[in-house]
């Protein structure tokens, strides 16, 4: 595993908050902010859509370039069944892998929900990050809504 330190993403260190001043008071990024950027880096990876276009083995470095940067179309999987769940899980946790490298030691699970009138799909990604040469557990909720197929992300209590 790769033991990336957790640093503030190119979009953060592009973006000033206060364009009208010359003091840039943005950084260096709390831990607090730094897991909110994290958690809206990930919200937007997860977000991001590519086609099912397969693609000649001959094509390798394609299969990890911005062109393939995000979850593949899941508007088609069967969410009812526990197979299609475990398959959605697999799918963000390799994405996650693949276009995320400052997570290590990736897991996601589905959270069962009491309210079995509720249609939205709960799951639980866990990760481990470095902060300042700390290993730092990083837990997240996320909820894929049933019509748009959005995913929210907030940090679990």
């Amino acid at each position: 595993m790769s033991e990336t330190s957790l640093v503030p993403s190119l979009m953060d260190k592009l973006t000033d908050s206060d364009p009208l001043s010359s003091i840039d008071r943005d950084f260096p990024l709390t831990r607090h902010a730094l897991m909110d950027s994290l958690r809206r880096d990930l919200e937007s990876l997860l977000n991001s859509r590519i086609n099912w276009m397969t693609l000649s083995d001959e094509l390798r470095e394609i299969q990890t370039s911005i062109l393939r940067y995000g979850l593949p179309d899941f508007s088609s999987m069967p969410f009812s069944s526990a197979d299609g769940q475990q398959v959605l899980c697999q799918r963000v946790k390799e994405t996650i892998q693949q276009y995320e490298p400052r997570l290590n030691y990736v897991s996601v699970v589905i959270v069962e929900d009491k309210n079995p009138i509720d249609r939205i799909l709960k799951l639980r990604i866990k990760a481990s990050c470095m902060i300042d040469n700390n290993e730092q557990e990083l837990v997240m909720n996320s909820e894929v809504e049933p019509v748009s197929l959005g995913i929210k992300l907030s940090r679990a209590k």
